[in-house]
């Protein structure tokens, strides 16, 4: 280990620069909202917030959903590299699949796709997702994570909220600003064995007037990932001897259990060696926020076996091709203003209008097999009044302009592999909600979307909701939730359809939530997922398209015992799948089973 640290000398006397320069910026950096910090547990859950999980504003334990919230002290006690490792440590009944096809892939309650297109990743409430090919993809490999104030993950159907990809949860990051940060920090990390070096700085301060503020974030980092000590390839079965004839290749006749050292694969390590990168900055004045994103990623890993072995392990000798390894890189580039209108105290209106570029491009050793940009304009309105004491609702707007192909500036330009030129789509969307305090005891939540997307049937997303409170401690949560998704843009302008038909999934969920001390939180969930019709690549028909109906039910426990010094989260998930019809009966059986479910490895 010293000598991998002596080669990199420069940069690591600059960490420890400062590592060293932190204990006077920790000094600096205060935090807003001292009011808060003042009350209690339970004064905390009487007050009205914004949620990621509903339009209109609500107390905590009235929010219709299970939310898990990851706060920045979570995010640094835990030590990830990732918000893959930071997700799996906190999310209860998450899955994290190390895929060698596409970069990996995050999964809920048992929906895991071969791509990441059943959630919605955010930034302050705006969708990060990758539209043309995969679906969320920036963000989630950074080391890079001192620019977050905290996490919110709605676990369940969002599409009612957010719109088409919100089947199985939503990610919101919810960054630092002028109001959650003052002063100056400066941190600095580095890794062992899984090596990497990263350096962050951020500043917050305040407007003399105290009306708003700035706040910027820059992050850098060198990420060489595990070595082939540290992390070998190994496979499970011998590969088959060279047949008689045929050019010999590395891998052939090498045994099972034995690591793999005929190239040098670093697992992780940065695409193409370049440097992650994140720099963020956000403007609040008065009723108005404005903020620019700009992130760089994308990670090296190994081809499926099958790439690289021959019969009967692999496809065909044809592809078993001495590659050493596949990486995907990205970049975006986001800009955000918006705007609230406060009519009086029990009516205001969000404007806003958003920006986003993204950059992407997949590469095996040096042949470049794909690579694409989109762009993306986003205007949305979403109208909030109080009715009275008992009444609340909220109604909104949503136009999303979206210009595609496969021809990326950003990343060397390679053929066009699908014809398709550049094109666009337009998505218009209409959605509410309405909040019914009954009485003290009984909540309801009643709300929808409708998208209307240039390539496919119309989309509707509801949601209801019953929330029951018999006493301050006890709440109980009956969900009824329909998701919706569209294909991806590549799929749909491939086929020329303009009709295709949407990934749907109609869910329910009875949670339970009990305070049971100042100190100690618990809770239960038990849904049901009775009608999730699949969109996934199909063998048979050499395309994505509807593969399945899958029903599953699952269960989740969870307890939370925290004190102003220490903290002890623990959960259990359970998923059971009940039955996969497929849609197509000509599909062989597994087809879809290994894109969706452990089914078929028993």
């Amino acid at each position: 280990m010293p000598g991998k640290l002596l080669q990199h000398c420069p940069l690591f006397a600059f960490v420890v620069l400062f590592l060293c320069s932190r204990m006077f910026a920790e000094e600096m950096a205060t935090e807003k909202d001292e009011g808060l910090f003042d009350l209690s547990i339970e004064q905390l859950m009487e007050v009205e917030v914004d949620s990621t999980a509903t339009l209109t504003e609500a107390k905590p334990r009235l929010v219709p959903a299970a939310v898990t919230t990851i706060t920045a002290e979570q995010i640094r006690d835990s030590g990830t590299r990732s918000l893959f490792e930071l997700l799996d440590i906190y999310v209860p009944n998450l899955q994290w699949w190390r895929n060698h096809w596409e970069p990996d892939n995050l999964g809920l309650r048992g929906i895991l796709s071969d791509r990441d297109d059943k959630y919605l990743l955010l930034v302050n409430g705006r969708v990060m997702n990758e539209r043309t090919h995969y679906g969320a993809l920036s963000e989630r490999d950074l080391v890079l994570l001192s620019d977050i104030h905290h996490i919110d993950i709605v676990r369940g159907s969002g599409s009612a909220l957010y719109g088409p990809g919100a089947v199985s949860m939503v990610i919101n990051i919810i960054t630092y600003n002028a109001l959650t940060f003052e002063g100056t920090e400066v941190a600095a990390r580095l890794g062992a064995f899984e090596e990497f070096y990263s350096t962050e700085i951020k500043h917050g301060q305040k407007f003399d007037d105290g009306d708003g503020g700035i706040f910027a974030y820059a992050g850098i980092a060198e990420y060489h990932g595990a070595d082939e000590d540290d992390a070998p390839q190994i496979y499970g079965f011998d590969f088959p001897p060279t047949p008689v004839g045929d050019t010999p290749m590395p891998q052939d006749g090498h045994p099972k259990g034995e690591p793999f050292t005929e190239w040098s694969v670093n697992d992780q390590e940065a695409h193409r060696g370049l440097p992650p990168l994140k720099f963020y900055t956000e403007l609040t004045r008065s009723n108005w926020n404005a903020w620019a994103r700009y992130t760089r990623g994308g990670q090296q890993y190994i081809w499926p076996t099958g790439f690289l072995a021959r019969a009967p392990y692999g496809w065909t000798g044809s592809w078993a091709l001495p590659h050493e390894y596949c990486t995907y890189g990205y970049q975006q580039l986001t800009g955000f203003i918006g705007n609230n209108i406060e009519f009086n105290e029990n009516t205001n209106l969000d404007l806003a209008f958003s920006y986003d570029m993204f950059d992407f491009e997949n590469r095996v050793h040096t042949w470049i097999v794909s690579a694409h940009r989109e762009d993306k304009y986003i205007g949305k309105a979403i109208l909030r009044h109080d009715i009275n004491n008992q009444h609340k609702i909220a109604v909104g707007t949503e136009v999303l302009h979206g210009e595609y192909g496969f021809n990326s500036p950003g990343w060397p330009h390679v053929q066009n592999t699908f014809g398709m030129g550049r094109w666009s789509t337009n998505m218009y969307s209409a959605f509410g909600e309405h909040q019914w305090t009954i009485n003290e005891q009984w909540t309801t939540f009643i709300g929808g979307r409708i998208d209307d997307h240039s390539y496919t049937k119309r989309m509707f997303s509801p949601r209801a909701s019953v929330i029951y409170t018999p006493n301050k401690k006890d709440t109980y949560k009956l969900i009824w939730a329909r998701s919706v998704r569209a294909n991806y843009e590549e799929e749909m302008k491939g086929t020329g359809l303009h009709d295709n038909r949407p990934e749907k999934l109609d869910s329910i969920e009875l949670r339970y939530e009990r305070q049971q001390s100042e100190h100690l939180d618990i809770a239960a969930s038990i849904f049901n997922h009775y009608n999730l019709e699949l969109i996934g690549w199909s063998n048979a028909e050499s395309r994505q398209t509807v593969v399945g109906t899958l029903k599953e039910w699952g269960l989740e426990l969870e307890a939370n015992y925290h004190t102003d010094r220490t903290y002890v989260i623990i959960s259990h998930g359970y998923t059971k799948m009940i039955d996969f019809e497929l849609a197509n009966p000509n599909m062989v059986t597994t087809d879809p089973l290994i894109q969706f479910s452990a089914n078929p490895y028993g």
